[in-house]
């Protein structure tokens, strides 16, 4: 009997993130870049078990052009819905698939999850990482690490555990504040590194030092491309900038603020012909640095830049928690080129730490 495989893809999932938008719960925006991810996904996934999914956008698109055996099943299309999801896992579920992979971020993860739960069977799902909040511990680390973990459940050699299905608090987020809470206990399959924790809140430390060595060696003549994050804002406010939002990708020139907000086609306009430096905190928990809420720094700013000019900074309590810091920059070419990072801890303090993704691709 073939090995059975759901599959489903939430395809406006991530369509907020280079515009700088926190989410895409409510877009009705195609994301440009899912079609290259989930070919990524199946450079690396298996394609001999026998795929169910959805029918146009939602699946049936993506496995034709990757030549994939697959079977439709009597849902999605073209202008789809969170029902649309639920409603393709209840199919999935009814032809027994042993796993469901979708691909999507932690609104799409819930859909998911909760339709498992109220049917009450023991399926792990695993994520490929395709949207703007991925704080679930059901998301692979990249495309190809999905690839892999998949691989490497239909031969048996992962295991399966329980992790938190987690979202940003919409009640806390219309007041203003961001606050990543859990919302459902899901299984999931884990090898190795290839799959990620689930955000941990980490207590801001004394980050001050960090933070003193970082405002005191900015040059007025660069610019600089400021990540998302508490530690990372701490500089902005020492730069006199108290209206601070923590989930904003902000550019200055030197010490003075130039533009709050900025999308990935900002920054490809604004940051020409000046040296380019990236500020940056890893998240607490998983160790991105980029790829997971900060997608507004995309691959061609990392290039202008270089990785000699990406300032990583954090409190040493939070980096010792971190095994290895991570990178999904959406150009698997640059992920693979960053191999350790000195990460300042201190004033003039560092604490190097090493890179997943090198070792998680083929």
């Amino acid at each position: 009997m073939p090995l059975k495989v759901g599959f489903l893809i939430n395809p406006y999932a991530g369509s907020g993130g280079r515009t700088g938008e926190k989410g895409s719960d409510r877009k009705r925006t195609i994301n440009p870049e899912t079609e290259g991810r989930i070919t990524r996904f199946f450079n690396t996934a298996p394609k001999y078990p026998v795929y169910f999914t959805p029918r146009l956008n939602m699946g049936e698109i993506f496995l034709r052009k990757n030549g994939v055996n697959y079977r439709i099943i009597d849902a999605g299309g073209n202008d789809t819905t969170s029902e649309d999801t639920k409603k393709s896992v209840r199919l999935m579920i009814k032809e027994n698939v042993s796993i469901i992979v979708f691909a999507g971020g932690d609104g799409t993860a819930k859909d998911v999850w909760s339709t498992v739960e109220e049917i009450g069977i023991d399926v792990p799902i695993l994520g490929i990482p395709t949207g703007v909040k991925m704080h679930s511990g059901v998301f692979a680390e990249s495309p190809e690490a999905a690839g892999l973990l998949l691989a490497h459940f239909l031969e048996g050699k992962t295991l399966e555990e329980s992790t938190d299905i987690m979202d940003v608090d919409e009640v806390l987020y219309k007041e203003g504040i961001y606050k990543v809470v859990s919302f459902y206990k899901a299984l999931t399959v884990r090898f190795g590194q290839l799959s990620v924790p689930p955000k941990s809140e980490v207590p801001l430390d004394d980050v001050e030092g960090a933070v003193d060595f970082v405002v005191d060696n900015i040059k007025d003549s660069a610019f600089y491309v400021m990540g998302t994050g508490r530690t990372v804002k701490e500089i902005e406010r020492k730069l006199g900038y108290n209206d601070i939002n923590y989930l904003s990708v902000d550019l200055f020139l030197g010490r003075r603020l130039l533009k709050k907000g900025v999308s990935y086609l900002d920054l490809l306009e604004m940051t020409k012909r000046r040296e380019v430096f990236i500020v940056l905190t890893p998240i607490g928990g998983q160790g991105f640095i980029f790829g997971r809420g900060n997608q507004e720094i995309g691959p061609e700013i990392i290039k202008r830049a270089s990785w000699s000019n990406v300032i990583v900074l954090s409190s040493y309590s939070k980096i010792k928690g971190i095994p290895c810091l991570r990178v999904d920059t959406g150009d698997p070419m640059i992920d693979r080129t960053l191999n350790i990072v000195k990460v300042i801890v201190g004033y003039n303090e560092y604490f190097s730490v090493g890179v997943c993704n090198k070792y998680n691709h083929p």
